[in-house]
């Protein structure tokens, strides 16, 4: 155990454990067994404990150790988000224009894929055609968090200048002195 956490008493680890798994302070307080009087107690008891340095390394400490269980890496939530931000549409389809079967797609097709819903088309007991709706991850909110991450905004959220190199016009009169 680290030093940090033996700084904490038995509730704020178990306050740290509970908030880890849903990030709800005011839920976390509840479940690591403190009395708090009303919603508003909760939460601002909640949301102290948070702000006290001990129990702060000790979340971040335990978010590292989840995040390392799970694999879960910036390369490979940058590379997801990448997929849906470039993700492309055409690689759903044969070239005869007939949508894939779900095995089929690639890891980053399938990855931009929200839902999908298949309603039968029937005419008494026969199926007389098929009805197939397939709903992607939102294109625009990938690239912004794409370009947000690559520092490519402003604070304000205005474009940094890009160095585009200067280009020259000049106009000439098309009439023979």
């Amino acid at each position: 155990m680290s030093e940090k956490k033996k700084d904490l008493t038995l509730k704020q680890r178990r306050f740290v454990e509970e908030y880890c798994v849903d990030l709800n302070a005011t839920a976390a307080y509840r479940r690591a067994g403190y009395n708090a009087r009303g919603a508003p107690s909760a939460g601002a008891n909640g949301s102290r404990l948070l702000s006290n340095a001990g129990i702060q390394n000790a979340v971040a400490l335990k978010q590292k150790e989840l995040a390392g269980k799970c694999d879960v890496k910036a390369e490979r939530v940058i590379r997801e988000v990448a997929a849906l931000a470039f993700s492309d549409v055409r690689k759903m389809f044969n070239d005869d224009g007939a949508l894939k079967k779900i095995h089929e797609l690639d890891d980053a097709a399938a990855a931009s894929i929200a839902s999908i819903e298949v309603d039968e088309i029937n005419s008494g007991d026969k199926v007389i055609g098929v009805t197939k709706k397939i709903k992607l991850w939102d294109k625009n909110s990938a690239q912004e968090r794409l370009c947000k991450h690559l520092g490519l905004f402003r604070e304000d959220n205005s474009q940094k200048p890009v160095n585009l190199p200067s280009v020259q016009i000049c106009f000439v009169s098309s009439e023979k002195p």
